[in-house]
C-alpha cells in the first residue's frame, strides 16, 4: 500500500527530480518532449514497443496510467514543496513546459509528472485520484484482516420471493 504520510523524495529535491527524469527519459522514453506537436516518429516507436498502432498509443498517458497519483496530499505536497517551482525544462531546455507547475507524481519512477506525456512502462488503470486510493487502501485492509470474503452476503442480491 502507498504510505502517503511521507513526501516522496522527487517532491522534497527538484535535484533528485531531475535526475530521475533523466532516467526515464534515458531507460524508458519518457515523452514527448512537446506534446503540442504531431510526434508522428514518438507514437510510431511507442507503438511497436507495446504491440499496437501508433494512433492507440498516443491514448495511452501518463493521465491514465497506474502509477500516476493526483491525490489531495500529493497536490499539497507539491504545493508546499521545491516541486512546485520545478520545470520540465530544468530537465532539458529541449523539453516544452506545458503545466505552470507538476500536478501529479508517478509512484514508480518517483518524478512529478504530466498528465499528457508518457514512457513505455505506462500501465492503464489510473489515475490514481482520491477515490481509488480510499478503494486501493480498503481493498489492502480487507486483505490483511481476518475478514472471510466468502462469507459475505450480496447486498445486490435480488431475495423478494415470487
Amino acid at each position: 500500500m502507498m504510505d502517503m504520510t511521507e513526501v516522496p523524495e522527487s517532491l522534497q529535491s527538484n535535484e533528485i527530480n531531475i535526475k530521475n527524469h533523466k532516467f526515464v527519459i534515458k531507460h524508458h522514453h519518457l515523452g514527448p518532449t512537446d506534446p503540442t506537436q504531431s510526434n508522428d516518429a514518438y507514437w510510431k516507436n511507442l507503438g511497436e514497443y507495446w504491440g499496437i498502432k501508433a494512433g492507440d498509443a498516443r491514448g495511452r498517458l501518463c493521465a491514465n496510467c497506474e502509477h500516476y497519483v493526483c491525490t489531495t496530499p500529493i497536490k499539497e505536497m507539491i504545493d508546499k514543496g521545491p516541486a512546485k517551482k520545478f520545470k520540465t525544462s530544468m530537465v532539458d531546455p529541449s523539453i516544452v513546459d506545458l503545466e505552470s507547475k507538476p500536478v501529479a507524481w508517478c509512484n514508480m519512477y518517483d518524478i512529478t509528472c504530466s498528465p499528457v506525456r508518457t514512457c513505455d512502462s505506462q500501465e492503464m488503470g489510473g489515475p490514481i485520484d482520491d477515490v481509488k486510493m480510499k478503494a486501493i487502501q480498503l481493498a489492502q485492509a480487507v486483505k490483511n484482516s481476518d475478514f472471510d470474503i466468502n462469507e459475505f452476503e450480496d447486498p445486490f442480491k435480488d431475495t423478494t420471493e415470487e
